[in-house]
């Protein structure tokens, strides 16, 4: 079950980081409560991870969902670039993080 409250805890990071975006620095306020709501479902969720799973881990792995997350829907919905560069480094989170979790 930490798995997925884990990938849970990602998943509304990744969402809360856009919706972040869509707030235009938290003046709109639907979209700053939209980020405030998935920020604590976020920390909520990495804290019932964090019962059983290792902190290093478990905070690596949320970083790298809400952050290879964050890229992806900047580029799909917020016409932020998908030049290679930015594809290679996205490639290189994704596959740090699944390294991590293999080794450990």
């Amino acid at each position: 079950m930490s798995w997925t409250f884990l990938i849970g805890a990602g998943l509304a990071e990744m969402l809360a980081v856009f919706f972040m975006g869509k707030s235009k620095g938290y003046q709109i306020l639907k979209w700053s409560l939209l980020s405030i709501m998935t920020f604590a479902l976020s920390f909520y969720l990495l804290s019932r991870s964090l019962e059983t799973l290792p902190l290093g881990l478990a905070y690596s792995i949320w970083v790298g969902i809400g952050a290879a997350g964050g890229v992806i829907l900047g580029m799909l919905y917020l016409n932020e670039s998908s030049d290679r560069w930015r594809i290679f480094f996205l490639t290189l989170i994704i596959g740090s993080v699944v390294g991590l979790k293999v080794v450990a």
